[in-house]
């Protein structure tokens, strides 16, 4: 009879070739040895599944699992669902284990018996550079419990990069496949509403990639994948008030945060009539007679508001 693994880290994995084999090193290279590999192929058209399998011939750690493309969650709810470990680890294709992460990580889980999921820090890769070699949060040593309050008021307060017992699986289900992205920050809101505790590991022990080209680079859509898991979450929240105050905030901040991002997306792809009308909609949320002549004076001549977003960048860059 084969003894299950104490860990099960899981990674779904869409047109990732050029970034898997690192990925699957990361893993095979951890000081704790007491694992499993799950890669989920999620209909990839690049050589991704060839990739896992040369990985997987060569050890028996590695199970491979090949789905048609239904997206992050669904791929991360197959793995799952084949998982056996006591805890499970989510490493994204092209993000990376540090050598000593699940033996850090673990080492937290025996400290803190009560804590069901344990986020750590991680180092950017790429990103330019406001990113790039910085870790995901500013502080580096010590722990931190996440109550559900301040994590409805902080999004980025869990790093995809974690790792949680399988009970929470158990217990809430997995990954909403309905969700293009954000699918994890609901995925720890209704952990935390469920009650299991989470802290956060200052130490970085992984590795972010930044990638200009992933749905987590377009920012509109970031925004409006936050919005919506908050408008779900209002609807599960019942009587809490303090909750329900945060979210409300972030709701009405991250409104106004969408018309920013929508303006910024408009100019650096160039699109000055998309431009124009996302600083209408910017002045009109923010009641200014000054924006407003200036998206007034845009709508008729647009140009100039690409020249000068242009500008600032290079001096910016300078």
């Amino acid at each position: 009879m084969t003894t299950a693994p104490r860990i099960s880290v899981i990674t779904p994995a869409y047109n990732a070739g050029s970034y898997l084999s690192e990925a699957i090193a990361s893993v095979l290279g951890q000081t704790c040895r007491d694992f499993e590999l799950l890669i989920v192929d999620d209909g990839s058209t690049d050589d991704t599944l060839e990739v896992a399998r040369r990985f997987a011939a060569g050890d028996a750690r590695i199970r491979v699992i090949s789905t048609p493309n239904a997206g992050t969650a669904a791929a991360r709810n197959a793995a799952l669902g084949a998982a056996g470990g006591a805890f499970i680890a989510l490493l994204d294709s092209d993000d990376l284990f540090s050598p000593t992460f699940l033996e850090r990580q673990l080492a937290v889980f025996e400290a803190n018996p009560d804590v069901s999921i344990v986020t750590s820090n991680a180092f950017n890769k790429g990103g330019g550079r406001t990113f790039d070699g910085k870790p995901f949060w500013p502080q580096t040593t010590g722990l931190d419990t996440i109550s559900l309050c301040y994590l409805i008021d902080h999004e980025a307060a869990v790093c995809v990069l974690a790792m949680f017992r399988r009970q929470v699986y158990e217990q809430i289900g997995g990954f909403d496949p309905a969700l293009i992205s954000n699918e994890d920050y609901q995925f720890w809101l209704r952990a935390a509403l469920a009650g299991f505790a989470i802290i956060r590991n200052f130490e970085p022990l992984a590795y972010y990639r930044r990638r200009d080209h992933s749905v987590s680079s377009d920012e509109p859509r970031m925004i409006r994948g936050i919005v919506r898991v908050l408008e779900h979450l209002d609807t599960l929240l019942g009587d809490r008030p303090q909750e329900r105050a945060a979210l409300r905030r972030q709701v009405t901040r991250f409104t106004g945060e969408l018309q920013r991002a929508e303006l910024r997306a408009s100019l650096q792809r160039s699109d000055a009539v998309g431009a124009a009308g996302a600083l209408s909609r910017l002045a009109a949320d923010r009641r200014s007679w000054t924006l407003a002549a200036c998206a007034r004076l845009a709508s008729y001549w647009p140009r100039p508001l690409l020249w000068a977003y242009r500008l600032r960048r290079g001096l910016r860059a300078a």
